[in-house]
């Protein structure tokens, strides 16, 4: 009888650690599902802020990414600079902060930027430029001293990465005030969005369990 109950046993066993471990695949994948539809909604509702939104400012702080795209000038860093130049233009902020520093393309984020920046018509002692970060997190760090003097600073991004950066920025500069500013949707392959999108995730929920916020 011994014999007969130890193989039912195993079995019984298998088959509950089989459907434990289904529920949590599902379980994570439920929440990871949640996770992408809330930074999703996020970058609906930020883009869609007008400049006049925005209070005077004394600086903005425009966060780099990859310059370049299929040989070509990233639309996405084209779309930040042009949110940043906007607030310039309409005297929101005196200065933009270009933060960025060498990307997997082997170009400069914030010198691209300013390059941008200037054929918009931006003077460049209006631009200061952060060239070490390679990620928001040092983005943020990195871009302290440039912003050390500040009492407001306005964070320009993609709307779905603004959530991440200010949390990063509220836990550097809890002295500041901060506000976002989104550039406009710049992309024409939803596939790069999507990619977009479902690496934010993950990036919100790495730094969480780094404690950066």
């Amino acid at each position: 009888m011994a014999v007969r109950i130890q193989p039912i046993m195993q079995r019984v066993i298998f088959s509950c650690v089989k459907k434990i471990l289904v529920l949590g695949a599902l379980l994570l994948a439920a929440v990871w599902f949640t996770a992408l539809v809330w930074v999703w909604y996020g970058d609906i509702r930020i883009t869609r802020r007008p400049v006049g939104s925005i209070e005077a400012a004394d600086s903005a702080v425009v966060l780099s990414t990859k310059a370049y795209r299929q040989g070509k000038l990233n639309p996405c860093l084209v779309s930040r600079v042009e949110a940043g130049v906007a607030l310039w233009r309409a005297g929101k902020v005196k200065r933009l902060v270009m933060s960025g520093g060498i990307n997997r393309d082997f170009h400069y984020g914030s010198k691209t930027m300013k390059m941008l920046a200037e054929r918009m018509g931006v003077p460049a002692e209006a631009i200061v430029l952060e060239s070490e970060s390679a990620d928001t997190y040092q983005n943020i760090v990195y871009s302290t001293a440039s912003v050390k003097h500040d009492r407001s600073v306005v964070l320009v991004s993609s709307g779905f990465h603004l959530r991440r950066a200010s949390w990063l920025a509220a836990r550097q500069w809890p002295d500041k005030h901060i506000q976002v500013f989104a550039g406009s949707y710049c992309y024409s392959n939803v596939g790069f969005y999507l990619y977009d999108l479902i690496r934010e995730t993950g990036a919100i929920l790495k730094n969480g369990l780094l404690n950066r916020y």
